[in-house]
């Protein structure tokens, strides 16, 4: 595939040494000094795909950029999930292409799909409490993740007991309805989150710690690969459902 980078930060960085090592090739790069926003459709060249890992308030403006000039986009930013409805709208008009998730590493989406189980056993016994805890490197711009809203999210939806995420760090006694998510920054943590359900006698917990970035980047080009031809807005379980039906 010939790849269009926007976003060249640490993510970025990794997507295109995995992406060089894997005989693909980075045709485009756009950043802060080259913003997307100011390019012309020419700039982006020859590319197959669009590969996005820049700013949330960035996201939705390249996502529409793209539907317009018909450029398949994986994007892994996150932070701008609340526009997602007007994002869909976009796809469905543009008749375009795109991929989104909050974490592109395999190992986090078994956890997802493990996640969904356990909640089913979990919502029979109410002596568990749940909660998320996450970690990441000072330089992560968001809080909590992405990943760990997700995760809390499918929590709130698996468990009848919970009904909304606390973010937020708590002064008080925290609402029994809600699912907390802890966030941590500090050093150079690639990423690490972790489920958990506590009860009076025991604890049962789900956890994924990264090892480096190579496992995110190699799954954004797996996502890449597999967008390649299809029109629609998908995520990464549309690829684990298709990997799982073959």
């Amino acid at each position: 595939m010939k790849l269009a980078l926007v976003g060249t930060g640490q993510m970025g960085g990794a997507v295109a040494r995995e992406a060089e090592a894997d005989s693909h090739k980075v045709v485009a790069r756009f950043h802060s000094d080259r913003p997307f926003l100011e390019a012309s459709r020419s700039a982006v060249g020859e590319a197959d795909m669009a590969v996005d890992f820049s700013l949330p308030e960035l996201a939705v403006p390249h996502l529409r950029r793209c539907c317009e000039w018909q450029v398949p986009v994986v994007m892994g930013t996150t932070g701008w999930y609340d526009a997602l409805d007007d994002v869909r709208t976009l796809v469905q008009e543009h008749d375009a292409s795109v991929l989104y998730a909050p974490n592109f590493s395999i190992g986090v989406a078994v956890l997802s799909r493990a996640l969904g189980h356990v909640t089913t056993l979990m919502d029979a016994l109410d002596d568990y409490d749940a909660f998320v805890q996450e970690l990441h490197h000072t330089k992560k711009a968001d809080s909590p993740s992405g990943t760990a809203q997700m995760l809390a999210e499918q929590v709130v939806d698996g468990l009848s007991r919970k009904d909304h995420v606390e973010p937020e760090t708590q002064h008080q006694r925290i609402d029994p309805s809600a699912v907390h998510v802890s966030s941590t920054r500090a050093g150079t943590a690639f990423g690490e989150h972790t489920v958990a359900f506590d009860s009076p006698f025991d604890r049962v917990a789900l956890r994924h710690r990264a090892k480096n970035r190579r496992g995110f980047a190699a799954g954004v080009l797996r996502a890449a690969e597999w967008l390649r031809g299809r029109r629609g807005l998908f995520t990464l379980d549309d690829v684990l459902d298709d990997w799982l039906n073959a």
